[in-house]
């Protein structure tokens, strides 16, 4: 296949989109099958276009994220033009961030392209739209301004510190034309081997050597052991500023030129040379083994036994494309949040956030809200991120970081919680109990859980028998008034205290368990008694001089819903659900905070505000109204339009409700990294839309010893199939009758 063509958007046609556009075809096939009762079904083992997001144009001036690309060493990120990129991240390596000097320009940008002296990204209009679409292995680009039309691909060659781009530039004009066109490279290349707690470093001063014979351009880092060499091929007619590779040539109308451009990281100059070098003599085949890569690691997320993760999620069988959509819109998540990078301490891991703001941190909050997905796909990497959770002291950090294997941060209030409920859906995936009796620290893996979950009761600062879960920093970070005794991390101690109690009667410690059933049935009380507002479906947060604040956030109601929601009355569940749809969910997506809330005002992060919602927001939100007795009627047909938003890749860190931000071709608009929004651009907790879809949708409730269904599938597909869904060392089919062994 010619370049062009591999180029051409027109070959990227997916088989999910191709069923969308031959709907005639379709039909004509839907009907000839129907006597067998068969359907057209949208693909179970989708190819990299099948997960690719819809074509987004936006101009310089738009609020977007910038698509992201990756391998498992490492991210990059687009910038807001055709070929720049930015925020490279290899840790301990990084290029393009945040120059440490005086009057830093933030995040740097290279490979921006300036043609006859015009530098594209701001072209006048209507030339300075650029078209970005999404792959899992890869960023595709097109301009159309005045005479030229430029496409690219960009791209991390498979297991490499290298970020590699082809660039096609055509002659669009009925005349041959003369163009100059400078590619301008930068760096600030650094290496960092602390902790990288936020944000992409940069470091000033770097050195800079040209090789014209190479067309190359070689940075060096001053202050640490890092080297960037970045060059473009054919080789350059000049170099400008010590930066910019200068051409120029003819082309007839129609006709294309074609460039490569190799940005290659390493500790010496010699290797990251070599590196660059032999990517621009293999530059294809790089690009064709990227494409084999993530083929067959797409593959293995469905295969028993592969060799790329420790276990596999099962096959979705449907013709519901909302269903599917929200299936695999987990699963961009899942997939674009694993790391199997060389200079983890610990090896594989699955990263909280998707771009160059945290890009090293496990989070256990996030982790948990995707656990159920995670157990079933890479089960090893979950068990063993709970073991470096049990070394480290999570009472004083919120993450764990790769590079050096420490906890960073402040204190989240979530974390006893979440690393209880980890460690659970672990155990009832795999059976691994003899985990439990593994010794870490001096202590026994279930005496650990055990301690997280009665942490909350050296938390108590009051008489009220509730946990005191401290102050912003340690909670929402976004809402002011979400302080101290919240209901949603008290409601997590019910659940944790009642899963314990189920493995220490397992131990034989029958009177233990009972003790700590009691001590939930207790907290259960207190918490419905003192926090919930009666009539309102909200709750309130009680605070140090005895007074509480009512805060309408979601989260509250999702958690409580989530972890105690048989201690809740009748009545509760009710005003619950009315809170929930009417100030809350919206048309596309939802609100994390009420509009009419008092705090409202107080800061706009759309992640937690009533701009827009988080990532699991929405499906742990349709969870939520499932237990609480909803009808599933009105839940499936918000879920619907929800499932639009993974139309632009993987769901973001979270995505702005309709009323804000128009939605872009219909799916709730992902929210940018640019401030005030400052959001990435996805998140490991997206894994909830496949978590609710498992367990939710079709019912599958997985226990310690037990698998049963109750399936919501009516409003969805009554036909549909999950096919191989691992529990202990047996497979299952999952129907909405049921399950069955295979």
């Amino acid at each position: 296949m010619s370049l062009q063509s591999r180029l051409d958007p027109s070959w990227q046609v997916g088989r999910r989109t191709f069923l969308k556009l031959a709907g005639g075809t379709v039909a004509c096939a839907a009907q000839s099958a129907g006597a067998t009762g068969a359907g057209v079904r949208l693909p179970h083992l989708p190819a990299p276009a099948d997960l690719a997001s819809v074509e987004m144009e936006f101009g310089y001036t738009d609020l977007f994220n910038m698509p992201v690309f990756a391998n498992e060493w490492g991210y990059g990120q687009t910038s807001k033009s055709v070929s720049g990129v930015t925020g490279i991240t290899f840790p301990p390596y990084a290029c393009c961030g945040v120059p440490d000097g005086a009057w830093s320009p933030g995040l740097l940008t290279s490979c921006e392209m300036v043609v006859n002296g015009q530098l594209l990204s701001i072209a006048p209009a209507p030339g300075n739209r650029i078209t970005y679409k999404w792959f899992p292995q890869r960023v595709d680009r097109q301009q159309t301004t005045g005479a030229l039309r430029i496409r690219t691909r960009t791209f991390m060659p498979v297991k490499q510190r290298a970020v590699a781009q082809h660039i096609q530039i055509m002659n669009i004009s009925s005349e041959r034309r003369k163009f100059t066109v400078g590619f301008d490279l930068r760096a600030a290349v650094t290496r960092k081997t602390e902790a990288w707690m936020a944000g992409c470093p940069g470091e000033s001063g770097n050195t800079t050597n040209w090789d014209a014979r190479a067309s190359r351009v070689t940075f060096v880092a001053q202050h640490s052991s890092a080297v960037s060499a970045q060059g473009v091929h054919p080789v350059a007619d000049r170099l400008e500023a010590g930066h910019v590779l200068q051409y120029e040539f003819e082309l007839r109308p129609g006709e294309t030129r074609e460039f490569r451009y190799v940005n290659a990281l390493a500790e010496t100059a010699q290797e990251a040379i070599a590196l660059h070098d032999r990517l621009q003599a293999t530059f294809v085949a790089a690009e064709d083994e990227n494409e084999q890569f993530y083929t067959g690691m797409i593959k293995a997320v469905f295969t028993p036994g592969n060799s790329y993760f420790s276990g596999h999620l099962p096959t979705l069988h449907t013709d519901d494309e909302a269903l599917w959509n929200l299936y695999f819109a987990g699963i961009k998540n899942l997939i674009s949040a694993r790391r199997h990078s060389p200079d983890s301490k610990y090896g594989a891991a699955y990263l909280t956030l998707g771009g160059h703001t945290l890009p090293t941190l496990s989070f256990p909050w996030d982790t948990s809200l995707t656990g159920l997905s995670l157990g079933l796909l890479d089960p090893l990497p979950l068990k063993n991120i709970v073991e470096v959770w049990l070394q480290q002291d999570m009472h004083q950090h919120l993450a764990t970081d790769y590079v050096s294997g420490t906890g960073v941060g402040p204190w989240y209030a979530v974390n006893d919680m979440a690393i209880v409920r980890c460690a659970h859906d672990y155990l009832r995936v795999t059976g691994d109990l003899e985990w439990l009796k593994k010794s870490i620290g001096g202590k026994t893996v279930l005496q650990h859980l055990a301690d997280h979950s009665l942490h909350w009761e050296q938390l108590q600062r009051s008489d009220r028998g509730l946990a005191d879960y401290g102050n912003i920093e340690n909670l929402l970070e976004v809402v002011s008034t979400y302080l101290h005794e919240v209901a949603g991390m008290n409601a997590g101690n019910v659940s944790s205290m009642r899963f314990v109690a189920q493995l220490l009667e397992r131990n034989g410690e029958a009177a233990r368990a009972h003790e700590l059933r009691v001590k939930s049935t207790q907290l259960a009380e207190r918490i419905n008694r003192l926090l919930y507002v009666n009539g309102k479906g909200w709750w309130k947060a009680g605070q140090l001089d005895g007074t509480f604040n009512e805060v309408r956030h979601c989260y509250d109601f999702l958690a409580v819903a989530e972890n105690m929601a048989d201690d809740l009355s009748s009545q509760q569940k009710l005003e619950m659900t009315q809170f929930f749809w009417t100030q809350l969910r919206t048309g596309k997506w939802m609100r994390a905070l009420a509009s009419g809330d008092p705090d409202a005002t107080w800061n706009i992060r759309p992640d937690h505000s009533c701009l827009g919602a988080y990532a699991s927001w929405p499906p742990m939100s349709a969870k939520a109204l499932y237990k609480l007795g909803m009808p599933p009627e009105q839940t499936a047909a918000w879920l619907r339009e929800v499932s639009k938003a993974g139309n632009q890749g993987p769901i973001g860190q979270a995505h702005f409700i309709e009323d804000v931000f128009a939605p872009l071709k219909g799916g709730a608009l992902k929210c940018p990294n640019d401030p005030p929004y400052i959001n990435e651009w996805c998140c490991i907790a997206g894994g909830a839309f496949t978590d609710m879809v498992l367990d939710t949708i079709f019912g599958v409730n997985i226990t310690l010893d037990s698998l049963t269904v109750d399936s919501h599938l009516a409003q969805f597909d009554t036909k549909a199939e999950l096919r191989g869904l691992r529990h202990r060392d047996k497979h299952y089919v999952i129907t909405g009758t049921g399950a069955r062994s295979v």
